[in-house]
């Protein structure tokens, strides 16, 4: 009997304290603190609250917080003026989740830079601050960088004697906000020789003048310049070159100098624009057809090889197969060496994180949201980026 009694008790007392215990899939977002790594249903929340604000810019919202939402979540901490370390705690989550933004004055911060397409905080403030200057006429501010945006910037810099491009950098922004600007600033503060020719590796004065030429356009977004011309450095110049209808190769050479100093704006293109030309047509259609036809072709860890292949040697054996770029052995490799795309097209390589942070799977971009690559588990096989497993784990295109 007293057994019995015991065990009712007990029974009773157990069913009261799960009743009880907070559920972690009933929390809110903002009850605990999100970094990369986790997967729950918080994650998805917090996607969507970073796609309400322009910040999060994948088709859709995942469990699962890897390097987009990082990316993301950082760039949101910047515009609001918090700590941009990529993980969601009390202080991201008071201003993420509060509908007003986190400064209501109309003065932008001459240090950024912004230019059509991107969505912050900040473009709020520079539309405000247009309009108190009679350039912006919309009837209302948003935090969208759009065309009436950009026409309003073409004004005012036409206005006040800048170069017309319709990008919101320093100079533009300083003059903005009331502050004197030098419009004739000494060529060594910008302006880049067209007799030198400056490429990856090399560390010189000149390249922390091209770095800066690149960023007043809006093409270098490293936080501060520097005399090393890196991976960063190149791949501005390539985003440049495409735009300016160049050789795109990364070198800094007397033609792509000679436009960078220029004021001609140039027109802002979808790097997927730069690439149509029946050479690179014909390169794309054989590397893709080389790809197919190895369909079925063994995983083989290091294998580079028709008798197996890893995924950056199946990526590799077919771009050289098809004279297409020359491409790195290593996946962590070929994603610095890309150049990075929002929408991949037909011959784009997509990366993943798949076993380790960082890039570590790829596969060649087929369209219709399909890739081929060598699965470990499938050898060369076709896959769907919204594939539940590869969905989550997406990291990005790179063009090259």
């Amino acid at each position: 009997m007293k057994k019995l009694i015991y065990s009712v008790v007990l029974g009773s007392t157990i069913s009261a304290a799960v009743a009880t215990a907070p559920n972690s899939a009933d929390a809110a977002l903002g009850d605990g603190l999100l970094k990369q790594g986790m997967n729950n249903s918080d994650v998805k929340d917090l996607q969507q609250q970073l796609k309400n604000k322009g910040y999060f810019k994948l088709g859709y919202t995942t469990t699962y917080f890897g390097t987009i939402t990082k990316d993301a979540l950082k760039n949101f901490q910047r515009a609001n003026g918090l700590a941009a370390d990529g993980i969601a705690g009390k202080n991201t989550y008071r201003v993420l989740l509060n509908n007003s933004t986190s400064s209501s004055s109309g003065t932008v911060s001459s240090s950024t830079l912004l230019k059509y397409g991107m969505s912050s905080p900040q473009v709020k403030q520079l539309q405000s601050a247009l309009k108190q200057k009679g350039y912006f006429n919309f009837g209302y501010t948003t935090n969208y960088y759009g065309s009436i945006t950009r026409d309003a910037v073409i004004k005012f810099q036409r206005a006040n004697g800048l170069a017309a491009d319709g990008i919101a950098g320093p100079k533009t922004l300083a003059k903005l906000n009331g502050s004197s600007v030098s419009s004739g600033s000494s060529s060594s503060s910008s302006g880049v020789s067209t007799s030198t020719t400056l490429r990856l590796g090399m560390s010189s004065p000149q390249v922390q003048k091209l770095q800066s030429a690149l960023k007043q356009k809006g093409y270098f977004t490293s936080s501060r310049t520097t005399n090393y011309y890196g991976t960063i450095t190149r791949d501005a110049v390539m985003k440049f070159q495409r735009a300016a209808g160049l050789a795109v190769d990364g070198i800094a050479g007397p033609k792509t100098l000679a436009a960078l100093n220029g004021n001609t704006p140039v027109a802002e293109s979808k790097p997927s624009q730069g690439s149509g030309s029946t050479s690179s047509s014909q390169t794309t259609q054989k590397i893709i057809s080389i790809a197919k036809s190895l369909r079925g072709v063994p995983y083989v860890w290091g294998g580079t090889s028709t008798s197996g292949f890893d995924c950056s040697g199946f990526i590799q054996y077919v771009f050289n197969k098809a004279g297409g770029p020359s491409l790195p052995r290593t996946v962590a490799a070929m994603y610095d060496r890309g150049t990075s795309v929002s929408s991949p097209k037909v011959g784009d390589l997509v990366f993943f994180e798949t076993y380790k942070p960082g890039a570590s799977h790829a596969g060649i971009y087929l369209g219709n949201s399909q890739f081929i690559h060598a699965g470990s588990s499938t050898g060369v096989t076709i896959s769907s980026l919204h594939n539940t497993y590869w969905a989550p784990r997406y990291l990005g295109a790179k063009t090259y």
